[in-house]
């Protein structure tokens, strides 16, 4: 008799932990880990060091083509702070180094 409660319990447990798993599975990822920006090449060596304006206009580039719009933050060195919106909601806060163009999700 004790085992049905047991099993139930199980089965409640099992079902919320892959709850957050799969409904994270189905939104799609806005920067994919460690991306690069396309005119510093692919493996993200740039020859010099963007200004904070290039370094925008090139996150502009590489977002807009997603769907997504750029609101920069802080630029602190060569590491500027973005927030990444789609339809005026934040989906994606990055770092973008301007020396690498690397792009790299805060989550």
């Amino acid at each position: 008799m004790m085992r049905q409660p047991k099993l139930a319990a199980l089965a409640v447990i099992i079902l919320l932990i892959g709850y957050p798993a799969s409904a994270w599975l189905m939104d799609r990822p806005v920067t994919p880990y460690g991306d690069f920006c396309p005119r510093c090449g692919n493996y993200g060596m740039c020859k010099f060091m963007m200004s904070p304006e290039e370094a925008e206009k090139a996150m502009m580039d590489y977002y807009n083509k997603k769907g997504f719009e750029v609101e920069v933050g802080k630029v602190k060195g060569r590491f500027i702070k973005a927030r990444i919106k789609e339809k005026g909601r934040v989906v994606d806060t990055i770092i973008f180094d301007r020396r690498t163009g690397r792009i790299r999700s805060i989550y």
